[in-house]
């Protein structure tokens, strides 16, 4: 049971994390104009919520799944916002 609740803690913390970045995105785009698509950081933030919401009630290979997609995402949209802040060419 405490697993399943650091587990839970852990997806919501991800979650929290992903909107300050969506908020730095925001900022950045309204600072220096560079268009940083702050609105999609919401995608991962939603799948890593539902996830921590499904674990709450049954840990499945679904949730492992969701758990994986919402990381996956996650990473690509600060990635992509590093890439954009630190000024790398393609």
């Amino acid at each position: 049971m405490l697993t399943r609740i650091m587990e839970i803690y852990s997806w919501i913390v991800a979650s929290v994390i992903m909107f300050f970045i969506a908020t730095i995105a925001n900022f950045y785009q309204k600072k220096f104009g560079k268009k940083t698509f702050y609105y999609y950081y919401s995608i991962p933030i939603i799948i890593l919520l539902v996830s921590a919401i499904h674990l709450f009630y049954r840990h499945t290979v679904l949730t492992e799944f969701m758990e994986l997609m919402g990381a996956a995402s996650a990473f690509l949209a600060s990635y992509y916002l590093y890439r954009l802040m630190v000024g790398v060419r393609k």
